[in-house]
């Protein structure tokens, strides 16, 4: 390693132990963008059930998010998937929702591949369903790439994204989903289309079926 790098080593070394913010700190500046008051986008996820019957069929929504909250309405499904999904969630998948529901415990770094990352391990506000959550922020910039959900029964959600800039804002252009469940298991892409941001969005939204 050349001197100059071995400097810069040391500097980033002493800047990350003097300055590094604390997990709550580095999740809410990696998701929350600030001035995004609100946004819709279309989303197309392709899915893939292994349990309790194997199929593949292709699932259309809307995510609406607005002021921290964030909920997915199912425009369109096969009826076979019907059986095992509701009409609309009150989501996770906009990472702008993360920093007001979840408690980071714990900061870690490690390795994404070829990016260096922040592990950060907390548990939700107002979830006892949820044993733990691990979230990974990529160090330069603060970005969320993969958020984990562990509960308490076993069951798991795993999210990896992949961002896209949209005037200015980092947000997800697909995410790769996993679910394992008591009584269901799926892959499942998710391709964003056409974000309207700042888009008017009724609380009505938020209020599940």
């Amino acid at each position: 390693m050349h001197r100059r790098q071995i400097f810069a080593l040391a500097a980033s070394i002493a800047l990350l132990s003097a300055d590094a913010p604390d997990g709550n700190e580095i999740l809410a500046r990696a998701a929350g963008d600030v001035g995004l008051a609100s946004y819709t986008v279309p989303v197309h996820f392709s899915v893939r059930m292994h349990r309790p019957i194997s199929v593949r069929a292709g699932v259309d929504g809307m995510i609406y998010y607005k002021a921290g909250r964030a909920a997915l309405h199912i425009t369109k499904m096969p009826g076979i998937l019907g059986q095992f999904f509701k009409s609309s969630y009150m989501l996770d998948l906009a990472p702008q929702t993360w920093p007001e529901k979840y408690i980071i415990a714990s900061v870690s770094t490690s390795m994404s591949g070829d990016l260096p990352v922040y592990v950060l391990t907390g548990t939700p506000k107002n979830d006892p369903s949820v044993d733990h959550i691990v979230s990974l922020v990529t160090q330069q910039p603060l970005a969320p790439i993969a958020f984990t959900w562990s509960y308490k029964d076993g069951s798991s959600i795993a999210l990896t994204i992949a961002n896209q800039t949209v005037e200015n804002f980092t947000l997800p252009a697909t995410e790769m989903i996993s679910v394992s469940m008591p009584n269901y298991a799926l892959d499942a892409t998710a391709a964003y289309s056409t974000y309207a941001l700042d888009a008017p969005v009724s609380d009505e939204v938020f209020q599940g079926p």
